[in-house]
């Protein structure tokens, strides 16, 4: 049990001298080590472009892009089922034409054959009329024969009724008197008849006439509707025809497109749209490019907007009017795209800068006593490079358009010189 003891406190005293040592060591190097005079971290200043707040009324423009159109257009087309007999010189894809201009006519032959056969009716049918007016005269003359006879004849049975009272004729002469009154009376009713059934008849073939002179009416529309005209002035595009083709109304032909109603067409955000009352009226300007070389522009005149909400941003559709150009062809052709640079209206008492100075989307960092301050402000308006925003911000203030990562409140900043 001694031994054991004896152990355990030569361990223990081992223990305690390697920690002495390692005291001491550290004592020591804590002694001899170099002394280290520490220096002040200087803060870093950051330079930064500024510009100084200005809050005035602006008139901002913005771009879009769109399209030109013809707000008259029409889609060229036979109302009629033929062949192509003919086709004009003009109708072919760009060329100019004037409304009435014949640009394709087709075999017209059945059209005519039925015109003829419809007229032949009609004058079959007047000289029927005619042959009936004639009987009808007959008649009629013969009517007043027959009743000129009747009034003799009852002057006769007046004189024979006399005559018997007086006993100077007998009744076997009233009976043949009395029978060709009768038999006169009876002429002259089939003579009445007669007259009005031909009358009928007349009456009969003039609604047929008429009826005929509808058909002839459709039968010469038809023969119209074997040309095909133009119906404005205007350009032609897309034409596929050709002589010997059979065409029916679905055929399409092409397109003639007038002139003088072009349109632009472009899409604004939602806070122009909303306030379409304070853009209508006002000019744009059109400008057609290819690649980045300006081909033409033209000015227009914002004239309406659509009726719908694009549903995706708020936004919506404007259409701008052209002016009429003054030869057969415009600076800018209906289907080109376009660039629109429109008004936005008037903002009043609004700070324009570009848009590398805003941060986070709603906030700008103004230099006040030269560390940076954070203040948050609300977009009214945006156009390339640019916003035109309102907020708490004073006249003179600088605000850092620079874009500075990691930029925070009170960092110490300069403007650059």
């Amino acid at each position: 049990m001694i031994k054991s003891f004896l152990i355990n406190f030569i361990k223990f005293l081992i223990a305690i001298l390697i920690i002495g040592a390692g005291v001491a060591g550290f004592i020591w190097l804590k002694n001899t080590a170099p002394k280290v005079d520490l220096e002040p971290v200087e803060e870093k200043s950051f330079t930064v472009d500024t510009q100084q707040i200005k809050v005035k009324d602006f008139k901002p423009e913005n771009i879009a892009f769109g399209s030109v159109f013809s707000t008259r257009q029409a889609n060229l087309t036979f109302p009629i089922i033929g062949e192509v007999f003919e086709i004009s010189d003009d109708l072919k894809s760009g060329m100019f034409v004037k409304k009435g201009s014949i640009l394709a006519k087709l075999d017209n032959f059945n059209q005519f054959a039925a015109l003829n056969d419809l007229e032949i009716q009609l004058s079959l049918n007047k000289s029927q009329i005619d042959e009936i007016q004639s009987e009808i005269s007959s008649d009629e003359a013969q009517l007043k024969e027959l009743e000129m006879q009747l009034k003799i004849r009852k002057k006769q049975m007046s004189r024979v009724s006399n005559m018997i009272k007086k006993k100077a004729s007998t009744d076997s002469a009233l009976d043949e008197i009395q029978l060709a009154v009768s038999n006169a009376k009876s002429l002259i009713l089939v003579r009445k008849q007669n007259v009005n059934r031909l009358s009928f008849k007349i009456e009969q073939l003039s609604l047929s006439n008429q009826r005929l002179l509808i058909s002839i009416k459709k039968a010469k529309k038809n023969i119209e509707d074997t040309i095909l005209k133009a119906p404005f002035d205007g350009s032609l595009s897309n034409i596929n025809l050709a002589v010997g083709e059979n065409v029916s109304s679905a055929k399409f032909i092409g397109n003639l497109s007038d002139l003088n109603f072009l349109e632009v067409s472009f899409n604004v955000p939602s806070q122009v749209f909303a306030k379409f009352d304070k853009i209508i009226n006002k000019e744009v300007l059109v400008t057609w490019e290819q690649g980045s070389e300006e081909v033409s522009n033209l000015k227009g005149i914002i004239s309406r907007r659509d009726a719908l909400v694009n549903p995706q941003d708020g936004g919506g559709k404007i259409f701008a009017v052209l002016p009429k150009p003054p030869s057969d062809f415009s600076l800018i052709p209906p289907g080109a795209f376009v660039k629109v640079k429109y008004p936005v209206g008037i903002l009043n008492n609004v700070i324009r800068l570009p848009e590398e100075a805003l941060y986070e989307g709603t906030a700008v960092f103004v230099i006040v006593d030269g560390r940076a301050q954070k203040r948050s402000v609300s977009i009214i308006h945006k156009e390339p490079g640019f916003v035109y925003i309102q907020g708490n911000l004073s006249e003179n203030e600088n605000t850092i358009i620079s874009r500075l990562a990691g930029i925070g409140e009170g960092m110490k900043v300069e403007t650059r010189k």
